[in-house]
């Protein structure tokens, strides 16, 4: 689309996007970094460092901080400000078993309803997932993201194709803890590499139809996701710890 045109609508007239508020930036930029793991578990987030970091001021921090503890991913510490919420062993073991239940039922559906397009559309990510991890001039960090990235959007489309709105929100509900789940157990390359040839043994369930084996595969898939999730959780345990005690020595 040319620039000229990203304003016009359907019938040509121009129109004004709507602005999006500061507060709303710095809450999108917050979260990003710590459903990226970024910002730590443990990790203290302070109004007025936030602010000098942005260069905002103070209220706009104040309302981002507010709606990412309404979502979980902060909490509050009495005289102390905000946290980044940890996620605890028990957490994952219950997220991971309310996943396997959806989404064994999520590809039953798909097993069923999914149309060609929409498994080509699989294919597609499978191919851009390869070429990132064959990349050798990708920094980590940003193969790390692109290839989440197209993690998401391989589970979304197969949740899309279901067509049931109900299953859809009940997963958009899970949405933020799942992320991060994601994101602290699918580190290491050698992670991604596993989780791909999964992705296409499963694309090939799909196509096929076979329900019974595609829903075994989700779940082996899941049981190793939640291995890696919980064995990065206990460095993730200690990682906050150390905040705790480098935060008390500064006071």
């Amino acid at each position: 689309m040319k620039k000229d045109e990203q304003n016009r609508n359907f019938f040509g007239e121009e129109f004004i996007s709507p602005p999006i508020s500061i507060a709303d930036q710095v809450y999108a930029y917050l979260k990003e970094k710590i459903l990226l793991g970024e910002i730590k578990p443990g990790e203290r987030l302070k109004q007025v460092p936030v602010a000098q970091l942005v260069k905002i001021s103070r209220t706009p921090v104040r309302d981002a901080l507010r709606r990412l503890e309404q979502e979980g991913l902060v909490e509050r510490v009495p005289q102390r400000g905000v946290r980044v919420t940890a996620i605890k062993e028990e957490t994952v073991k219950e997220v991971f078993g309310v996943r396997t239940v959806l989404e064994a039922y999520a590809l039953q559906l798909a097993c069923a309803k999914i149309s060609a397009e929409e498994i080509a559309s699989l294919k597609n990510l499978q191919h851009q997932a390869q070429d990132i991890l064959e990349d050798k001039e990708i920094r980590p960090q940003v193969k790390i993201k692109k290839l989440f990235a197209l993690n998401s959007q391989f589970h979304e489309l197969i949740y899309r194709s279901t067509g049931n709105t109900y299953l859809l929100e009940i997963l958009n509900n899970l949405r933020n803890i799942v992320e991060r789940m994601r994101y602290i157990g699918l580190r290491a390359e050698e992670t991604w590499i596993h989780v791909w040839q999964e992705h296409g043994q499963l694309i090939n369930y799909l196509e096929k139809r076979d329900k019974k084996a595609a829903v075994n595969l989700i779940k082996r898939h899941l049981i190793h996701a939640a291995t890696y999730v919980l064995s990065s959780i206990k460095m993730n345990l200690f990682i906050g710890a150390f905040f705790e005690i480098l935060y008390n020595k500064s006071f």
